[in-house]
């Protein structure tokens, strides 16, 4: 399936990529979603979605919308898949408004110091299960994107907060005291949980973020090691260090049935 395409909308203030059988209609439905929704008094900057329809495999149709939009400089996204695009594009506009008055407290003037999570409102959810695909076309299954971005340096507190503000499953950063990549991940009701290579270094839970068990060591991997063994799982994702290089990684399945893969840049 060939790679997202720009839809031609008249709202210069809302950019669409599409890929698949996106229809006109799904486009259109946009503007009554975010209408509906009172985006436009939230503060937020420009509007950013990604529509895609998936079919074929062992699974039914799947609708997937991404929004993402900007308020002080900061992202914030949400995402949601469903039966149809549009149900699918309602999911995204209802998940990203919480998060988009979250992130507005959150930049309202506070006492000097480090930041408080105390009281904080975490989305204590579990990760997403995608729809399997066994099948793919006939084709063999693959790294279909590789993404290489520079890892912040945070603490657990702000990367959770992060995760959660871009509705992320998982969010590679460099813990803020050793230095060292780590990978913060969803637990449900339990909160988070965090790896990296050298647990033991890696710098305390800040107050008031709910850690569900004590950090974890990443599975030294090759790529073809961490490929056999995510397939092998019915897990979403698989973040490991990967071998020779000492840095983390997350190798995560894709809505199209093929493989992405997270790294950090330096």
């Amino acid at each position: 399936m060939p790679g997202f395409r720009t839809a031609v909308v008249p709202d210069e203030d809302v950019d669409i990529l599409v890929r698949g059988p996106v229809t006109t209609q799904d486009i259109a439905y946009v503007g009554h979603a975010v209408a509906g929704a009172g985006l436009a008094g939230t503060g937020a900057g420009h509007l950013r979605f990604k529509l895609a329809e998936y079919r074929g495999g062992d699974r039914g149709t799947v609708g997937v919308a991404q929004l993402t939009v900007e308020l002080a400089g900061r992202m914030v996204r949400g995402q949601a898949s469903a039966g149809t695009v549009e149900a699918a594009i309602d999911g995204a506009v209802a998940a990203l408004v919480p998060r988009i008055d979250r992130l507005a407290q959150r930049l309202t003037p506070a006492e000097a110091g480090p930041p408080s999570f105390t009281g904080e409102a975490w989305d204590l959810r579990t990760a997403r299960a995608l729809p399997a695909v066994v099948r793919i076309g006939g084709k063999a299954r693959r790294v279909a994107r590789h993404k290489a971005c520079p890892p912040a340096a945070q603490t657990l507190g702000a990367a959770a907060l992060t995760m959660d503000l871009r509705d992320y499953d998982f969010h590679l950063f460099a813990d803020e005291a050793s230095g060292q990549d780590a990978v913060v991940t969803r637990a449900g009701a339990a909160g988070y949980r965090v790896a990296a290579d050298r647990p033991d270094l890696l710098g305390s839970a800040p107050d008031g973020v709910p850690v569900a068990d004590a950090p974890s060591r990443l599975p030294g991997l090759t790529l073809p090691e961490a490929a056999l063994a995510l397939d092998a799982s019915a897990a979403a994702f698989l973040a490991f260090t990967g071998v020779g290089s000492g840095r983390a990684a997350v190798l995560y399945r894709r809505f199209d049935g093929h493989l992405g893969l997270l790294s950090p840049l330096w």
